[in-house]
């Protein structure tokens, strides 16, 4: 589900192993729409939270 575009906020979570790539390619859910970013400026751009989805609880 890409964080843009919805009529209420959501809560975004980005995984950090995202981070250590220079570029990553985000989608809008068809094919015609994907745009490259840096990770850390898709992170800043969606306001989410840099967290591990893998760490225990």
């Amino acid at each position: 589900m890409p964080p843009f575009g919805h009529t209420t906020q959501l809560r975004v979570f980005v995984d950090p192993d995202l981070l250590q790539y220079d570029e990553v390619w985000a989608a809008a859910g068809t094919w015609n729409d994907v745009f490259s970013i840096e990770p850390n400026k898709l992170a800043q751009a969606s306001g989410g939270a840099v967290t591990d989805p893998k760490r225990s609880t």
